[in-house]
């Protein structure tokens, strides 16, 4: 019996040693990630809020009455319409499904530098509103912005949802899914645009920033990092 716990104890090391770098990479958890600033920070999708905002009555519209609903988005008054009594998860999962049977459309990422330091950040040239993938498809960040839209009109808040976008380890290319916080569960549901819904950290996928309709959150800054550049920003306000 002896022989046998010396035998297991290394084994034990071993499979720590090999746990330990996995439970680094948690799932997507709301508490992670450094808060940069405000959505506006970003131009782009700070004019991609406006129209969204324009887009919202008709939504609500096709909410209170899917015969009222512009031609463009009846499907989505009969969506809304058959999961709004649902719980929240399955509206999760009908809303996720609906959006990925959308048509794929690929689009050119620009790249912006960042709020707070000189990296620089690929983000989509532009995001679209429900209406706008709807009437023409869209990329992956449209795919994950219209199903961030479609769970607001059901009554979601923002905070309990953010645009995350990843880089794929695999393909060096960026991707984009939606993250929605789960009150009874230590991570968010990733909604990906294959139809898998991410309930732990997805294979090969670096979290790089998040965003919503108020905010935006940078994932690649670590402790020390965001306490440099904190204190130099503080520095800099203080002297100027």
């Amino acid at each position: 019996m002896g022989r046998g716990h010396a035998v297991r104890a290394p084994a034990l090391i071993l499979v720590l040693s090999v746990l330990a770098p996995l439970s680094a990479e948690a799932g997507y958890r709301f508490e992670d990630g450094y808060y940069l600033g405000s959505a506006t920070l970003l131009p782009d999708w700070a004019d991609t809020l406006k129209r969204v905002q324009r887009e919202r009555p008709l939504l609500r519209r096709c909410l209170a009455d899917a015969g009222r609903c512009p031609s463009h988005l009846r499907g989505v008054g009969a969506l809304l319409d058959r999961i709004r009594g649902l719980s929240l998860d399955r509206q999760i999962r009908a809303v996720n499904r609906y959006v990925n049977n959308r048509r794929y459309r690929g689009d050119r990422p620009g790249a912006v530098t960042g709020a707070l330091s000189s990296d620089t950040v690929t983000v989509p040239s532009r995001w679209s509103t429900l209406g706008e993938f709807l009437r023409r498809g869209g990329d992956c960040e449209d795919y994950a912005t219209s199903k961030y839209q479609l769970l607001r009109a059901l009554g979601v808040p923002a905070s309990e949802l953010r645009v995350v976008v990843v880089l794929d380890r695999a393909t060096r290319e960026h991707h984009a899914m939606l993250a929605v916080r789960r009150p009874d569960e230590d991570n968010a549901w990733l909604l990906d645009s294959d139809d898998q819904i991410h309930r732990g950290h997805p294979f090969g996928y670096r979290f790089i920033y998040a965003l919503n309709e108020t905010s935006i959150w940078d994932h690649e800054l670590d402790n020390d990092a965001w306490a440099r550049k904190t204190s130099l920003q503080e520095h800099t306000e203080e002297a100027s």
